[in-house]
């Protein structure tokens, strides 16, 4: 069966767009669903939703993803599971994308049911499906019996078309959201930006600080870096900022200041290149380009300064080499 879809990085997005929220089950008769936890929203998580909504459209009916609040992984494991993407920024991705209704179900309510249960008491019994799109390697039910076998084998029986999405690569990189952890782990953010289709960010708050930036001459904005967001490397990195609705070059230390104190707190702050404006308590996105450098120690101040102006300097010609490279990035999102 051919796929309702054609692998580009256009990947509609439509925006002013209001997309239903559901916390618990509800009857939306005849959708087209797409399963799966898309944690990142990569770029074969959105040929799996790009799928759903162009059956939908194509039938007249609605779009639903059914999803999990939380990670399965956190009661399966017990571990809390860092996320590429906080659930308030994947319901926002969802929406820009299109999607009609977004049910979020708690996963420890249905991990104990078996997968064919799950497929005719809670898909079919709620949602009535007219297709089923899924990731190729989508798994459902207790001890993750359910799978792209299952969905096929059923699919006369309960009446719906049945969509698996292939393997996505990139560069001879299958797009996963394990591939793409491991990259964020290593601070690899061109690889990793690469696969995900836009480029790794975190939101804050900025807060004050110490403010010994400042008397350095490269004041900073201070956030808390995201509890819930999967951790990258200390280190010192090239980021773009929005604030107050305008991009921004920046230098963004994230770790420790060994030359300045022995602080074991971890600290992000950012160097936002050619402002210079009273931030305090607004809201800042940060999207991270590429690992300048390690954190280092330096005998002095003016090497650490020097250092500084080293960083501005990669800066500056390696923004240069990114024109155009991510055109088809989430320009808005």
């Amino acid at each position: 069966m051919s796929l309702s879809l054609s692998i580009q990085h256009d990947l509609i997005f439509v925006y002013n767009y209001i997309m239903r929220i559901w916390n618990e089950l509800t009857y939306i008769n005849k959708s087209s669903i797409a399963l799966g936890f898309f944690d990142g929203l990569h770029l074969g998580h959105r040929l799996v939703l790009k799928n759903a909504i162009n059956i939908a459209k194509e039938n007249n009916v609605e779009s639903t993803v059914i999803t999990f609040k939380t990670h399965p992984l956190n009661s399966l494991t017990g571990e809390k599971i860092d996320q590429i993407l906080s659930l308030d920024e994947k319901i926002n991705l969802m929406e820009k994308i299109g999607i009609d209704n977004l049910v979020l179900l708690n996963f420890d309510d249905v991990a104990s049911i078996r997968a064919n249960d799950y497929l005719e008491n809670i898909l079919i019994k709620y949602f009535s499906p007219i297709a089923i799109t899924t990731g190729f390697n989508h798994h459902f039910g207790f001890n993750k019996e359910g799978n792209s076998e299952l969905l096929r084998n059923n699919k006369d029986k309960y009446n719906y078309k049945y969509f698996e999405i292939p393997p996505f690569v990139v560069k001879n990189n299958i797009v996963s959201c394990s591939n793409i952890r491991d990259l964020l782990h290593l601070g690899d953010f061109p690889n990793a930006n690469e696969l995900l289709g836009y480029k790794f960010f975190i939101d804050g708050i900025v807060i004050k600080g110490e403010q010994f930036a400042r008397k350095l001459g490269y004041p900073s904005a201070n956030i808390v870096y995201p509890d819930e967001k999967i951790k990258i490397p200390h280190g010192v990195y090239f980021v773009e900022v929005t604030i107050l609705n305008k991009k921004y070059n920046g230098i963004l230390n994230y770790g420790f200041a060994p030359t300045v104190n022995n602080s074991t707190i971890e600290k992000t702050e950012v160097h936002i290149l050619d402002f210079n404006q009273n931030i305090y308590s607004e809201k800042i996105r940060i999207e991270f380009i590429t690992k300048i450098r390690n954190q280092m120690k330096f005998d002095n101040i003016e090497k650490l300064k020097a250092q500084i102006n080293r960083d501005i300097a990669f800066v500056e010609i390696y923004k240069y080499f990114l024109k155009g490279h991510f055109e088809f990035s989430l320009r808005h999102f």
